[in-house]
């Protein structure tokens, strides 16, 4: 029997968590045909896999690779590392729905992952209608983000939604449910969704719950409050009656519970019938604009009113005490600007100052003999709200202790990344982005037995599949569609190579591919052949019925 692609005598760990056994895997019309001994069938595709492992491709369950995916369509970054599958629109940011009051403030806040040529599109619908016109290399599913359908309807208004505007958000998520959404998400420290109250949320994740699908969340606090957070993202799946989905959710610096606290929190919930699971990236440390460290309303204001902001000695007070008072909880990294620790906020990128680059906050300071408060507004006003910084803010027992966790998927909280991005000067940070498959499998299995080979396939395959309700991926079994990947595990390297090991061994450079991922197959076609990217869009824009 002549099928596609015949893939022989690898080591197939087929996605269940069962150990590997030695299989072939015959593709035939971008699905799989048959698993087991194929003999001497022929194939317009022959790949030999002796010695190496066959896994489903991984399954991303959080990235934001919304608007890169746009710019770099063939998705480069994700199939060499083994990604076949990437959930988009987490962390309450999605392209759609856009109302045309807003439309530049929504453009405004995604040129921090990527700038698209043409935002067209208002409905969720147009949305991925454009992308799937566009064509993709890995498969997408999208949700519809709580930020984005507040930012739509009242724009960065911190206030509480009256009756009507309520209906209009209800109207938006719906419409992208019906679209094929395949949930909700929320980022509850970040502006405008941190806006939003529980009772908003639950009556979008209402709507969500009638068409089938799921609630995800990056909680309102992961530090002091992490445990009321968590909490919190757990009732509005209660109340609201759909799935839970908490987003990396190791606790973060200055967090007064560990990961065994919170876990306590979603097993509770599942004796009670709520269906909790969470996932978490392989990172300690994250490196966003070091004006996203400020309070939450400054991040509307537009460059200069920033800086005119920040030109003002009195208002610099005002926002030290505002994030030292901490009365908003912000995102997870602030915790090192609430407790003062300087020495763990590192300069990744000052474009019109690239000497101090490889610096701490506390070094700076000292060299210029300032406070560690003045450093940092000192350069957020130098260097025109360019500057990034690298906050090293979870410990990696942390992340240990989330990621061996039964309800525990892996995720890599990174983006596509244009290819005029992948220079010295790329604004953000994501070696998650180029490595984090490659990388758990390299920590977190090889060098360190924190999980099993077949549980880290698991989890970042079937796992996340049957979240998303993918009956047809994530599986190596007859029906599913082809999406595979071939590795040779002694050879798996994550080379976002270390950019100052002098200083910071947690610092990588972002823009090396991984080494040891030697074949990846989207629905059948070669996405990555022996090492090479081939540049194939044979992805699909999935939609969740």
């Amino acid at each position: 029997m002549a099928y596609d692609v015949v893939v022989r005598n690898g080591r197939l760990l087929d996605g269940t968590g069962m150990p590997w056994a030695l299989r072939d895997v015959g593709i035939r019309g971008g699905k799989i045909a048959k698993v087991g001994r194929l003999g001497r069938a022929r194939a317009g595709l022959e790949i030999e896999a002796s010695g190496k492992y066959v896994s489903p491709g991984f399954i991303d369950i959080h990235t934001h690779s919304d608007v890169g995916l746009l710019a770099e369509p063939t998705a480069e970054a994700a199939v060499r590392q083994g990604v076949t599958t990437q959930v988009i629109g987490n962390c309450g940011d999605s392209p759609a729905p856009i109302s045309d009051r807003y439309r530049e403030l929504a453009v405004r806040r995604f040129t921090y992952y990527a700038k698209a040529a043409d935002w067209t599109w208002s409905t969720y619908a147009e949305y991925l209608a454009f992308l799937e016109k566009q064509g993709v290399g890995i498969n997408v599913a999208g949700l519809v983000g709580h930020s984005s359908v507040r930012l739509a309807t009242l724009g960065f208004e911190e206030r509480a939604a009256t009756k009507s505007e309520l209906r209009q958000m209800r109207a938006y998520v719906a419409e992208a449910m019906r679209a094929g959404a395949f949930g909700l998400s929320s980022g509850l420290v970040y502006p405008p969704g941190c806006f939003g109250t529980t009772d908003e949320v639950v009556e979008l994740a209402k709507v969500v719950a009638r068409h089938g699908g799921f609630y995800a969340s990056h909680i309102r606090g992961e530090r002091e409050t992490i445990l009321d957070a968590v909490r919190e993202c757990i009732s509005v799946g209660e109340r609201a009656g759909c799935p839970v989905q908490i987003s990396h959710n190791a606790p973060k610096y200055g967090a007064t519970a560990h990961a065994a606290d919170v876990q306590r929190l979603w097993e509770d919930a599942r004796a009670r019938g709520v269906d909790v699971t969470a996932d978490n990236d392989t990172h300690t440390d994250f490196a966003p604009s070091l004006s996203h460290g400020l309070p939450q309303w400054t991040q509307k204001l537009p460059t200069d009113a920033l800086l005119a902001l920040l030109g003002d000695p009195e208002q610099r007070e005002a926002l030290k005490r505002e994030v030292k008072e901490d009365r908003k909880p912000a995102a997870g990294y602030v915790g090192l600007l609430v407790h003062d620790r300087f020495d763990r906020i590192f300069l990744l990128r000052c474009p019109h100052d690239p000497s101090r680059e490889g610096m701490t906050i506390a070094a700076l300071a000292a060299k210029r003999g300032v406070d560690p408060w003045t450093a940092y507004f000192d350069v957020i006003v130098e260097e025109r709200d360019e500057a990034v910084g690298l906050f090293d803010y979870i410990e990696t027992a942390e992340i240990k202790a989330t990621l061996k966790h039964p309800l525990t998927m892996i995720c890599s909280d990174g983006w596509i990344l244009p290819r005029e991005q992948r220079t010295s000067a790329a604004p953000p940070y994501v070696p998650c982005t180029y490595g984090e498959y490659p990388g758990a499998l390299e920590r977190f299995v090889v060098k360190e037995p924190v999980l099993r080979l077949e549980e880290a396939i698991w989890k970042s395959s079937g796992m996340p599949a049957a979240k998303l309700g993918l009956t047809d991926r994530g599986l190596v079994r007859p029906g599913a569609w082809a999406d595979l990947v071939v590795f040779d595990l002694a050879a798996v390297r994550d080379r976002a190579t270390n950019l100052w090991p002098h200083v910071h061994p947690f610092a990588n450079y972002p823009h090396d591919f991984p080494e040891g991922i030697d074949w990846v197959l989207v629905n059948g076609q070669a996405a990555v052949r022996d090492g090479k990217p081939t540049g194939v869009l044979a992805g699909k824009v999935l939609r969740h019925r």
